[in-house]
């Protein structure tokens, strides 16, 4: 391989035997027409395949199913408010829990003021360790 090098005048020009620009338009235009036949090869395929198509009965009955849960939400946000709004009817309502022991829920509000006002039971468990160990002597 010959790689002599012809020098011009302040180094003005280009390599003229390295790089043929014939080559590279004759493989720039190999690779349209490959993609080309790609293209059209791709499109009779498809073509050839939805024409072909027969769906089963099976494949025609689980387009018409629905979907299990959890389905895909359209409008979350009005999901969230509807589940807000459940959550504050039961918070602020009265409402029978069970009727024969006449059990009744009541708003957060007056559940928090009769436990104040009552207070919480409270239980001295240091008694009850005392208690043990004395009965154990």
């Amino acid at each position: 391989m010959d790689h002599s090098a012809h020098s011009t005048p302040n180094g003005v020009g280009h390599e003229t035997r390295e790089i043929s620009v014939r080559f590279i338009v004759v493989s720039l235009l190999i690779l349209l027409a490959g993609t080309f036949l790609v293209a059209i090869l791709v499109i009779g395929i498809f073509k050839f395949f939805s024409q072909t198509y027969q769906p089963n009965e099976l494949a025609k009955q689980s387009v018409q199913q629905i979907p299990p849960q959890p389905r895909i939400e359209v409008e979350p946000f009005q999901q969230l408010i509807d589940v807000h709004a459940r959550e504050e009817h039961v918070l602020n309502s009265y409402a029978w829990v069970d009727k024969s022991q006449g059990i009744v829920r009541i708003p957060i509000d007056k559940a928090i003021d009769a436990i104040a006002a009552k207070g919480l039971p409270t239980h001295d468990y240091l008694a009850d360790i005392t208690r043990k160990q004395n009965a154990a002597k």
